[in-house]
């Protein structure tokens, strides 16, 4: 699937993070120098057992909020993406709805794409945004991953908890926002979580193999689709799974060094997270200059993954 919409700006962008640093030598001090080696990862961030995702999704959204320069009362839907959500229901859209006090004509509601949750839910910003649904939106992606990993696991070295936000807002500027999504679903098997176990089951060696085939060709789909070229992307804000699978795409799409941006090494795989915490750690909002392209890209389990263009207002 893929759609278009013109008019979009992105208002403001925060993230939030735990203060409980996790190393390597602190997860598999006997896989530590490896881990950060090949897979590009020395540390990441883990919620206490005590704390919960609605904190770090209240405190990202505050301050975007704070940032983008309207009122809570004027945003008209609330959308978070994640796969790790505090309960089963209700929505930590909801739960945030309630928290921040927004306006009761404003729509709340969660997204489970998982590491690809970001993508969707700009495509859902993208399709309010077309049909006059709204002109203020608050788009979220969070995770905590520690919570559903076996730490006896070899695994449970890629992934760190986060949350990061966005205000979007319909304008009349000369900006759009083109995003395709995709789907295949036989591949669960590589990556699910059972009620079972709790605890996700995950064969790396696939989840690389899907991200380093289907990654770059969304990419080169997406800005045919947007009638730009790859070369002309200004910034690449994408998924975080592995240094091997970055190191791929950049190479695959012949990016020049220094425009597929990077967080890992320090967060690890945020998953829902990533995009919003990689653009707002980047300071992307005073980096971005009038006229660049910004490229969004992210793969999750299922699998579900897509890529998204902004010309930047």
């Amino acid at each position: 699937m893929k759609l278009s919409v013109s008019g979009v700006k992105i208002l403001s962008a925060a993230s939030a993070v735990s203060e409980n640093k996790v190393t390597n030598v602190d997860l598999r001090p006997e896989t530590a120098e490896w881990v950060q080696n090949k897979l590009g990862i020395t540390e990441r961030r883990h919620l206490g057992s005590q704390d919960s995702l609605i904190d770090l999704i209240e405190s990202a959204a505050r301050e975007a909020i704070s940032k983008s320069g309207i009122g809570i009362s004027e945003i008209d839907a609330i959308i978070v993406a994640t796969s790790t959500p505090d309960l089963v229901n209700p929505s930590m859209a909801s739960l945030l709805h309630g928290r921040i006090e927004a306006d009761t004509n404003c729509a709340s509601f969660d997204l489970q794409a998982v590491c690809a949750g970001f993508i969707y839910g700009l495509a859902n910003v993208a399709s309010l945004i077309s049909s006059g649904a709204g002109k203020y939106f608050l788009l979220i992606g969070a995770d905590q991953f520690s919570k559903i990993t076996d730490f006896n696991d070899r695994n449970c070295v890629f992934f760190g908890d986060a949350a990061g936000a966005m205000v979007i807002a319909s304008t009349e500027g000369d900006s759009f926002l083109s995003v395709e999504v995709n789907s295949e679903g036989s591949g669960w098997k590589s990556f699910h979580t059972t009620p079972q176990l709790g605890t996700f089951d995950m064969t790396a060696s696939e989840v690389a193999k899907s991200a380093t085939t289907k990654l770059p060709k969304s990419i080169r789909s997406i800005c045919e689709f947007a009638q730009i070229d790859v070369q002309d992307v200004t910034w690449f804000i994408t998924h975080q799974p592995s240094k091997p699978v970055l190191d791929s795409l950049e190479q695959e799409l012949r990016l020049a060094p220094g425009k597929l941006l990077r967080n890992l090494e320090f967060r690890g795989n945020t998953a829902g997270a990533t995009i919003p915490l990689l653009f707002d750690e980047i300071k992307m909002m005073g980096v971005a200059k009038k006229g660049d392209y910004l490229c969004f890209s992210a793969i999750g389990a299922g699998w579900v993954w897509g890529s998204a263009i902004l010309k930047w207002e």
